[in-house]
Formats: structure tokens, C-alpha cells, sequence
């Protein structure tokens, strides 16, 4: 009889251990993987945010280029402007004023072109 009790008790133990080592040890094994999880989280959380902070430097860095070469061309082009449209503008005006002094002169009276347009 003892022996028996001995080996009920040995098994009710042993029983009791796994279902102890199970809660114990399993919820060790989550925390972990949980842990683990929340590191790797972390870690692409980081990467995420490195990466939207070059994207927008580099952003900043083309912007300026932009700018810059928005400059030059206005610069390129006003000074195009000045180089040539300032003499043949001169010039311009000057045989417009010829032409008009040039032109032909209508010294028909105004009845005479109404009459010839009712014929």
C-alpha cells in the first residue's frame, strides 16, 4: 500500500510539474517571442524613419538645385534681353518714324469716298 501511495504521489508531482512548468515556462517562451517582436518592430521602426529623414534631404538638396538653376536661367535670359533687343529695338522705332513720315498722304476729301463706295 505505501508502495502505491508512493507511486500516486510520484505521478500527481510529476503531473503537477509539467502543468507548473508549462504556465511558467510557457509564458517565458511568449514574453519572449513577444519581446522579440517588439525589438524587431522597433528596429523597422527606425529604418522607416531614417529613410522618410533622407528622402527628405534629399528633397531639400534638389529644391535648391532647382532654385539655383531657376536663377540662372533668369539671369541667361535677361541678359539675352538686353544684348539683343536693346539696339534693334533703337532701331525699330527709328523706321517706324520713317515709315510714318514716309507714308503716302489722303488728301481726297471725305464726301468724295462716300460717294464712290455707293456707286
Amino acid at each position: 500500500m505505501q508502495f502505491t501511495s508512493s507511486i500516486l504521489i510520484f505521478l500527481v508531482g510529476t503531473g503537477f510539474g509539467l502543468l507548473l512548468q508549462r504556465f511558467v515556462f510557457g509564458r517565458k517562451t511568449q514574453v519572449g517571442k513577444l519581446e522579440k517582436e517588439i525589438m524587431q518592430l522597433k528596429g523597422e521602426q527606425l529604418q522607416l524613419k531614417d529613410s522618410v529623414q533622407n528622402h527628405f534631404h534629399q528633397t531639400a538638396d534638389l529644391t535648391q538645385n532647382l532654385t539655383q538653376s531657376y536663377k540662372e536661367l533668369y539671369e541667361h535670359l535677361a541678359s539675352g534681353a538686353s544684348q539683343f533687343s536693346a539696339q534693334p529695338l533703337s532701331n525699330l522705332k527709328q523706321a517706324l518714324e520713317q515709315a510714318k513720315e514716309d507714308s503716302p498722304k489722303d488728301y481726297a476729301a471725305p464726301d468724295a469716298l462716300e460717294c464712290e463706295s455707293q456707286k
